[in-house]
């Protein structure tokens, strides 16, 4: 068997293979006595049938199973002594394997481009640098307070902004139902689920109040019942409720067991904050890396490994709303213009991880099972499971592979950091 790879691009490879006659004679005749060996005939015993007629009745057949033993012996040949990794199922081209006559064909599929990544050190990079102040730790501990808010009913004023109500209502268009007798909550003002124009509407109302609202909604709203249409709403307001806020004492201290004081509530915002800023930076400066990186190195693309992201990124996607609650049956979602909307952060998603690839290559960075142990006891404690479990889940050699490549993805990305012209700034207020 003669074999020859040819570079259609940079990744892409066509094996050229061309099997002799005497060869293929062989493989021919030891397919014929296998079928004979193994396959009744009418009116002869098994293995007993005279070999003319065996190749008369099974020629398609083994013919057929031997043209597909050469091609797939013949493409792990080739990808074995060139070093390939094929990413596409190969592409068979060529001429009906015949016994007699040589047997010559090309097949052609995607492999990993080989990368030679330059100019990655030195990389310039602006880096925040993290400073906590007084007024951010104020803006936290507001924020804090506004998760410990409670609704009260009020019966001595009308309805204001900020105030939740709670409603009964039904909807029509032109005289056709859409809704009837739902209920809904809302906070007057916030523009979710109705709109600002159904809210206006509601200023000033009070428990047990009746209204007729119409609502002519652009095409363009969240809620594709409405859109485009002129809505006939008949409310019945159930409840007014008041936002009453905590004080920000030693009683709202009590509700954090772990916490004594005012002064260590405000030491933990502030160590959530420098944390929540050191991510921040540290994305901010990746993100720089990446920048930098993908402007000094360009290169062609696997086609394979691109739609094989995209339909990844579809995935967490619907995995996403499913989470939410979305029921993605009732969800129209166009896939075609997903994979349009989602192609070029796939392909720089791919092109980063090919670049980093070849980096940990070129640094002889590696990744020991002490690394891939401690992230396993790190994602065990975050989820709550424990390590037995998560080195279970692991114990999947292709999700392993997974993971290592994530975490020399990393290394890679940290070598590159450390080998950065690094410049830190102070975020502006």
């Amino acid at each position: 068997m003669k074999t020859s790879v040819e570079s259609v691009s940079g990744v892409e490879k066509r094996v050229h293979v061309a099997i002799p006659a005497d060869e293929v004679g062989r493989k021919i005749e030891e397919g014929y006595a296998e079928v004979r060996k193994m396959v009744p005939v009418r009116g002869f015993r098994k293995g007993k049938a005279p070999m003319h007629m065996v190749k008369r009745l099974f020629k398609d057949h083994v013919e057929g199973e031997v043209a597909e033993h050469l091609i797939k012996d013949s493409i792990h040949e080739a990808v074995k002594e060139n070093n390939l990794r094929v990413l596409s199922t190969p592409k068979f081209d060529g001429g009906k394997i015949a016994e007699g006559e040589e047997f010559a064909f090309t097949v052609t599929f995607e492999v990993l481009p080989e990368i030679t990544a330059v100019d990655y050190k030195g990389l310039p990079v602006v880096k925040e640098k993290v400073q906590v102040t007084d007024a951010q730790i104020d803006a936290a501990l507001s924020s804090l307070r506004e998760s410990f808010a409670n609704y009260h009913s009020v019966e001595d004023r009308g309805a204001a902004e900020g105030d939740l109500l709670e409603v009964n209502f039904s909807s029509s268009v032109e005289g056709t139902a859409i809704e009837s007798g739902e209920s809904s909550s809302l906070i007057l003002g916030g523009g979710m689920p109705f709109g600002k124009k159904f809210e206006e509407e509601l200023a000033g109302v009070k428990t047990g109040d009746r209204k007729a609202i119409e609502v002519d909604y652009p095409a363009e709203v969240p809620n594709k019942k409405y859109a485009g249409k002129k809505v006939a709403f008949d409310v019945t307001v159930s409840a007014v409720r008041e936002k009453r806020l905590p004080e920000v004492d030693d009683e709202f201290v009590k509700n954090f067991s772990d916490i004594k004081s005012m002064a260590e509530l405000r030491e933990k915002l502030a160590e959530r904050l420098r944390a929540e800023g050191e991510e921040r930076s540290r994305r901010g400066a990746e993100a720089e890396i990446t920048k930098g990186l993908l402007e000094k190195n360009s290169f062609d693309l696997p086609r394979s490994l691109v739609d094989r992201q995209i339909i990844q990124m579809i995935e967490d996607t619907a995995n996403r709303l499913a989470s939410q609650g979305v029921d993605l049956k009732k969800v129209n979602m166009d896939f075609d213009k997903m994979k349009e909307r989602f192609a070029p952060g796939a392909e720089r998603t791919v092109r980063v991880s090919l670049l980093l690839d070849a980096i940990a290559k070129q640094e002889n960075l590696d990744v020991p099972y002490s690394d891939i142990e401690a992230e396993m006891k790190g994602m065990a404690e975050v989820s709550q499971m424990s390590y037995e479990k998560v080195r279970e889940i692991y114990g999947d050699e292709e999700r392993m592979d997974v993971l290592r490549n994530r975490l020399l993805e990393r290394k890679a990305m940290t070598f590159l950091m450390e080998n950065a012209k690094v410049m830190e700034e102070v975020a502006s207020e």
